[in-house]
C-alpha cells in the first residue's frame, strides 16, 4: 500500500529534487519494501544526478534533525533494526538520514556482520578528519564524500566522490578495504591516497606499506590475481585498462599539499588543475573551448584564494576569465 502510495504522490510531474526530498523523508521513516527498494533503484538509475541529490537531501534533513540526534543506546527500542546491529556515534556520522540513504543504496552495506555504519561529507574548501572505530584514520580533502561499513570479518569504506588519505591500524584478520566505483582497494595497514576523477577513473598512490587493487565485479574465487603497489607508486585505474607509475621526485609531498591549505601544480593539464580548484571555488570554474584541456600549467596557490589563480590563467598563460551566471568561463586570450 505505501508503494502505491508514494506512485501516486509522485503523478509524474514532480521534479529531481522534489523526489529526492520524498525518499529522504520516507528512508528515514522506517524499513523499505522489496518493493519500494526496486523503485528506489530504478528512480536512481534514471539519471547518474539522482543519487547526488538525494545524498544532498539526507544531509539537508539530517542538519535539521541533529538537535535530537541521540546515540544508539539513548534511543527509543523502536527506533532500532531488528535485523542488524547498527551503531550510530553522533560525533562518528555526518547525520542519520544519510547513513539510512547508505543503508538502502549500497547493497555491501546489507550484510548482518556490519556492527558499524556511518557516513561523511565535506563541502567545498572544507576538509574533514575521520576517526574510525579501529583506530584508522581518514582525512577527507574538499568536496568529498565516504561511506563506512565496519563488521567482524571486514572493514570497508565507499569513497564516493572526492579524495581521500587513509591511514590504516594494522588487522590482519579484518582486511580494510576502500570501494571506489567498480574498484576496490585492499590493505591490512599501511597508508594511501585514492582519488576518484570527475570521469570516473580512480588514482591511488602508495606512501607505507602495500594495497592491492582488483575490480569490484571480479569474483576473487577465481583466482585473478590483483595488482599489488608499494611505497612511491600510483595507480590510474580506468575502465579498460590500469595505468601503473612510480610517483617522480616532489610528487608525493605535491599530492597532500592540501593539507597545508596549498595547491601546487607541475606540468599538470588545465583540465586536471580545474578539477583541484574546483574543489575551493564557490563558483564553478570551466573551460569554454576543450582544445585547452590538454595545457599545461605549473604553479602553487592557497585554496582560500582562487581569484589569484584566475589572474595567473589570465596574466601567466594568456588565457580570458570572464564570470558568467554565476560560473567562472575560461576561454583563449
Amino acid at each position: 500500500m505505501q508503494a502505491k502510495v508514494l506512485d501516486f504522490e509522485r503523478g509524474g510531474g514532480a521534479s529531481a529534487a522534489e523526489e529526492a526530498r520524498r525518499w529522504v523523508a520516507r528512508i528515514d521513516a522506517g524499513d523499505l519494501s522489496a518493493t519500494e527498494r526496486q523503485q528506489l533503484k530504478d528512480w536512481l538509475a534514471e539519471d547518474s544526478s539522482h543519487a547526488r541529490l538525494l545524498d544532498e537531501h539526507a544531509l539537508i534533513w539530517a542538519a535539521a534533525s541533529q538537535a535530537s540526534f541521540a546515540p544508539a543506546s539513548a534511543r527509543p527500542a523502536a527506533r532500532r533494526s531488528s535485523q542488524r546491529p547498527w551503531v550510530w556515534g553522533g560525533a562518528a556520522a555526518t547525520g542519520l538520514a544519510l547513513a539510512l540513504c547508505l543503508m538502502v543504496l549500497r547493497p555491501w552495506q546489507a550484510d548482518d556482520d556490519t556492527n558499524f555504519a556511518a557516513s561523511h561529507s565535506t563541502a567545498v574548501g572544507q576538509q574533514h578528519v575521520v576517526l574510525l572505530p579501529d583506530g584508522s584514520r581518514t582525512e577527507l580533502n574538499a568536496a568529498s564524500s565516504l561511506g563506512v561499513a565496519y563488521g567482524g570479518q571486514r572493514r570497508r569504506v565507499v569513497l564516493e566522490r572526492g579524495v581521500g588519505l587513509f591511514d590504516v591500524a594494522k588487522d590482519k584478520n579484518r582486511p580494510f578495504e576502500v570501494l571506489v566505483g567498480n574498484t576496490v582497494v585492499r590493505a591490512v595497514g599501511t597508508r594511501f591516497l585514492v582519488q576518484k576523477h570527475r570521469d570516473g577513473s580512480v588514482e591511488v598512490t602508495v606512501y607505507e606499506g602495500v594495497v592491492e587493487l582488483r575490480k569490484a565485479d571480479a569474483p576473487e574465487s577465481k583466482g585473478e590475481q590483483p595488482l599489488r603497489l608499494g611505497i612511491g607508486q600510483v595507480a590510474l585505474d580506468q575502465a579498460q585498462q590500469t595505468l601503473l607509475s612510480t610517483a617522480k621526485p616532489g610528487e608525493l609531498e605535491r599530492k597532500l599539499a592540501w593539507q597545508q591549505g596549498r595547491i601546487v601544480f607541475d606540468d599538470s593539464s588545465l583540465a586536471a588543475a580545474l578539477e583541484e580548484v574546483n574543489r575551493y571555488s564557490s563558483e564553478p570554474i570551466e573551460l569554454t573551448d576543450p582544445a585547452l584541456q590538454q595545457m599545461r600549467i605549473s604553479g602553487a596557490f592557497a585554496t582560500t584564494d582562487v581569484a589569484v589563480f584566475l589572474r595567473s590563467l589570465e596574466q601567466g598563460f594568456g588565457l580570458k576569465v570572464r564570470q558568467h551566471q554565476g560560473r567562472w568561463l575560461i576561454s583563449r586570450g
